[in-house]
């Protein structure tokens, strides 16, 4: 009994740490995308047609538009939670998008790497946490040694994915498919080492993201790009 109401208390704690800021950020992603899906559904299936596949691919997107800026605003509490929003919510979803698009470095980034991980760092999480609250987590940085080991993975990862990429059928914006691939797998393991770098990371996979977005005509997605973008520099 007295477990679950120390729990309770937890999680009250948690609801109340959201401040103003964070309430009225959720808020605007969420009434942006209604205001998109009611009045510009046209630019939403501006690559896809109304039925079938197209309806998925927007529902898919919808999905991911409202559960990335959740799952950033856990990240930044350090809450662990983020990793089961992100499981279910962010790459099932895009996974579908991915495949969809042909952007197959992602796609296989997102079962080979991004769901592992979810799942390795929600338990790892778990024996790290915070002196105050043990939904949380401590934090650190990476030596200089570190960063430019980091950077040179990313880099090779990326030009040779990408060279190999042009020689599958039906792969789109291949190098920048596997630089974005190559970041977005940099910023999972430092968020599961618990490094506040990852916010750098994820801030280059954001602006990638972006990018192939707009190349593919996914314009919803621009909606949760830039939501993630203002919040990741704030």
């Amino acid at each position: 009994m007295e477990n679950q109401n120390i729990k309770k208390a937890s999680f009250k704690s948690f609801i109340k740490s959201f401040t103003p800021y964070q309430i009225i950020y959720l808020a605007a992603v969420v009434l942006i995308t209604a205001v998109c899906v009611i009045f510009f559904p046209d630019l939403m299936l501006s690559t896809s047609d109304a039925t079938g596949s197209g309806i998925a691919l927007v529902v898919c997107s919808i999905i991911s538009v409202i559960s990335n800026p959740l799952c950033e605003l856990l990240i930044s509490k350090q809450s662990k939670w983020n990793f089961v929003v992100d499981f279910f919510l962010i790459e099932i979803p895009e996974l579908v998008i991915c495949l969809a698009f042909g952007w197959y470095a992602v796609a296989v980034t997102v079962v080979c790497f991004w769901m592992p991980i979810d799942v390795i760092s929600f338990i790892r999480w778990n024996k790290h946490p915070n002196n105050e609250d043990e939904n949380l987590t401590q934090v650190k940085r990476m030596k200089p040694w570190q960063t430019v080991l980091a950077v040179a993975g990313i880099v090779a990862f990326g030009f040779i994915v990408g060279r190999l990429l042009q020689f599958i059928p039906g792969s789109e914006d291949s190098y920048l498919d596997a630089f974005a691939s190559a970041v977005g797998m940099a910023n999972g393991v430092l968020l599961l080492l618990r490094y506040s770098e990852q916010w750098l990371a994820w801030l280059i996979t954001t602006v990638l993201y972006l990018f192939m977005d707009i190349s593919s005509g996914m314009y919803v997605l621009l909606i949760t790009e830039i939501a993630m973008l203002v919040n990741t520099i704030y």
